[in-house]
């Protein structure tokens, strides 16, 4: 039997071979599929969004997905962070 044991404490958690992230994209498109009544095109969509997440996500920064929340989405409520300018401020006078 083989197992994928992680070397570091810092390694990401995983749910079955995908990033923990990218499991909880499968999970709300598979969910949101049951809930509408179409399992097969939600699993369907769930297997692609996160596939298609994996493949942009391995090419930007771990933290990429954060970076673009700030910057796109409006307000302070979902990255509280006092050091930091709000992201509707674009430019700077100084």
């Amino acid at each position: 039997m083989d197992f994928a044991i992680p070397q570091l404490h810092d390694s990401a958690p995983k749910l079955l071979w995908w990033d923990f992230d990218q499991a909880l994209i499968f999970g709300l498109a598979f969910v949101f599929g049951i809930v509408a009544g179409v399992m097969p095109l939600g699993l369907a969509m769930g297997i692609f969004a996160g596939r298609w997440y994996g493949r942009h996500k391995a090419r930007k920064h771990r933290m990429y997905i954060a970076h673009v929340l700030y910057w796109y989405l409006p307000g302070e409520w979902l990255l509280p962070c006092p050091q930091l300018p709000p992201s509707s401020v674009r430019e700077f006078v100084g």
